[in-house]
């Protein structure tokens, strides 16, 4: 196929990116598709050859490098001849975050009175102590 640019929507639901069309647009218009490192917020941006896409889903970004196009849905088997994909990579806040959430979720709600009056003895016995030294 000869076509010099193609809709970006299209060119991802064809190549087997997003098993709909409806989600690939939703997906660019969320923000979670760069061409060239800039984000694109509409449907109908018309991508070239050599263009680089990056897409961003649950934090998992992944690059991909236009190679051709397509005016039909290609099969699983055939997505290697239409873009190089650079790969995935997970992005590093998302790990600062998971472990904090984890250290969070040790704890269960609020404390009882029995834990309450526990606390309250040891503060008080370190401010007596405090004084005598």
């Amino acid at each position: 196929m000869d076509k010099l640019n193609q809709r970006l929507d299209q060119w991802l639901w064809h190549v087997r990116i997003f098993k709909t069309r409806q989600i690939a647009s939703k997906a660019i218009v969320s923000g979670h598709i760069k061409v060239n490192f800039n984000i694109i917020s509409k449907t109908h941006y018309l991508i070239k050859v050599s263009d680089i896409i990056e897409i961003s889903i649950n934090n998992n970004f992944r690059t991909l490098d236009v190679l051709k196009f397509t005016n039909t849905r290609i099969s699983s088997k055939e997505v290697d001849m239409f873009y190089f994909d650079n790969g995935y990579r997970i992005d590093p806040n998302l790990e600062k975050s998971e472990t904090s959430f984890k250290s969070k979720s040790n704890r269960i709600g609020k404390l009882n009175k029995k834990q309450r009056r526990i606390i309250q003895e040891f503060k008080e016995n370190i401010l007596v102590r405090g004084s005598n030294v």
